[in-house]
């Protein structure tokens, strides 16, 4: 199904009969041009009142409803517009076969939309109207609508510890259990899509595609293949495809909440902030929870909107959704600022990653790490052709693509930490120079296992502190680090021996 896109045009065309109605009626225009529909639904109720056997109003009035996502009440209305207003206004039919699929009523549904069809050949809905029919016309397949008792339990097990590993980010266990289960059940495209992910999150783009184009090629309208194949498009600067594939699914209408907060979710993750709101909104009217993402994804959009106090309200329920989330509010740093962050983040790794020095290429995969994920994959991609030049970049790179904290990051994020008064510059160079000793650690191979984060951090500041001819001592260190002057004495000994 499709929305209503001539809803607006349509209500254009009724003339008020009196000049409070018709103000009402300009006034439910406006807030139908700015997706407010809560407030047109009050000027268009407003509005009837002036006009109260206008049967047009009164259908704009439920198309109003099923836009909040009342769709019993909206089919109220127009039962009352044909069977007691006026019974060739062939719209209503369509809205009510409409409202019908919504509320799970597909018989009654087909009836309707049938009978716009039949008598409504030249309608401005006929299209939609066949769509709608086709779609209820399909024998459930989607992967999510699969009846469970038909897949076996073994299948249902596998599938959520698969879920699990992913959410996780054990993607390699993930695509083994995957393949398992794609190998015993050739046609559960829950598996390939998850699979997909789970290459994807691998760095194994062409595999992450290649699924995807099967599963497409086998079953044309997955939902879940194409939202999935969009993030890919993003991720990897298509923009041509990108473009076109957001085009294609603003006008998909589906009637499964999962497959709608499906749509909403990538939406949002593309920053298509408008279409995402669109769906998720109205989930969120609908009593809709969705996982621990909803709220998360509900507040951006909001936010990103124009609706800051609906977002701060989302947030609230987000956290409460994902402790962990906290700081990652979309209002934190001002769109402006934080514009200009990821500009300067681009330029110094971009800037790093071309001097081909190891240390330098750590440095840069560290500045990627610090961007949020839309950016901080796009950022990957970009660099990706120069930063693999040995077994310990692609290490780092995956680690960083996954989202995982690496060790040497530990050690930066503390330095960086206590250098954060300091000289931006003289932060830079340190943070170098650690990059480059933890190139010796990895080349000489020392044991790496349990490491003391804050002793690594302490030596390494020490030793560049007296290259620098900076007026330190191994006690200053130690205060500055909360550690013991003998565990910086340890430690510098260590760093002093890869170093030579």
């Amino acid at each position: 199904m499709e929305k209503h896109s001539k809803v607006i045009q349509k209500m254009a065309q009724v003339i008020p009969f009196s000049q409070t109605g018709d103000f009402y009626f300009e006034k439910a225009l406006q807030a139908f041009e700015e997706e407010e529909s809560d407030k047109a639904l009050k000027y268009l109720t407003r509005a009837n009142k002036e006009n109260a056997r206008n049967p047009q109003l009164l259908t704009n009035v439920g198309v109003a409803l099923t836009e909040q996502g009342d769709y019993q009440d909206a089919n109220e209305l127009f039962l009352h517009v044909i069977h007691h207003m006026d019974d060739k206004l062939g719209s209503c039919y369509y809205y009510i076969a409409n409202s019908y699929a919504h509320l799970g009523l597909f018989e009654e549904s087909k009836k309707y939309a049938m009978y716009y069809i039949e008598h409504f050949p030249n309608g401005d809905l006929f299209r939609s109207a066949t769509d709608l029919l086709d779609l209820l016309s399909i024998d459930v397949d989607e992967e999510d609508e699969e009846p469970k008792n038909q897949l076996g339990d073994m299948l249902i097990i596998k599938q959520e510890q698969a879920k699990r590993l992913l959410e996780a980010t054990n993607f390699e266990e993930a695509v083994d259990l995957l393949t398992e289960i794609i190998d015993e059940y050739p046609e559960f495209w829950s598996a390939y899509n998850n699979l997909a992910l789970a290459y994807f999150y691998l760095n194994k783009i062409d595999e992450a595609m290649d699924l995807l184009n099967e599963v497409l090629e086998k079953k044309p309208g997955n939902l879940h293949a194409l939202c999935n194949q969009l993030i890919f498009y993003y991720y990897c600067h298509k923009h041509k495809e990108v473009e076109e594939l957001t085009d294609g699914l603003s006008r998909v209408y589906p009637m499964s909440f999962e497959h709608r907060y499906k749509l909403g979710a990538t939406f949002a993750l593309i920053g298509q902030y408008k279409l995402s709101y669109r769906w998720l909104k109205k989930l969120y009217t609908q009593g809709f929870q969705g996982d621990n993402s909803f709220h998360y994804w509900l507040s951006y959009a909001s936010y990103y909107t124009g609706r800051e106090a609906f977002a701060k309200e989302m947030w609230k329920l987000a956290l409460e959704d994902v402790p962990d989330k906290e700081g990652e509010e979309p209002w934190r740093i001002s769109q402006k600022a934080a514009k200009v962050f990821q500009s300067k983040v681009d330029v110094t790794a971009k800037k790093k990653c071309a001097t081909k020095n190891v240390h330098d290429q750590l440095y840069s995969l560290y500045m990627a790490k610090k961007l949020p994920e839309q950016q901080r994959l796009l950022l990957l991609e970009e660099i990706k052709s120069s930063i693999h030049m040995s077994t310990l970049l692609d290490e780092v790179y995956t680690y960083v693509w996954q989202d995982k904290q690496h060790v040497i990051f530990e050690v930066a994020d503390v330095i960086e930490l206590e250098m954060e008064s300091q000289n931006e510059s003289d932060t830079q160079d340190l943070l170098s120079f650690w990059f480059y000793v933890y190139v010796q650690v990895y080349k000489q191979s020392y044991d790496f296992q349990h490491v003391n984060v804050n002793a690594w951090a302490a030596a390494v500041t020490y030793i560049w502190a007296k290259e620098k001819r900076q007026a330190i001592t191994q006690a200053d260190a130690a205060k500055q680090y909360s550690i013991s002057v003998a565990t910086v004495r340890k430690y510098s000994k260590i760093v002093n021996t890869l170093l030579n």
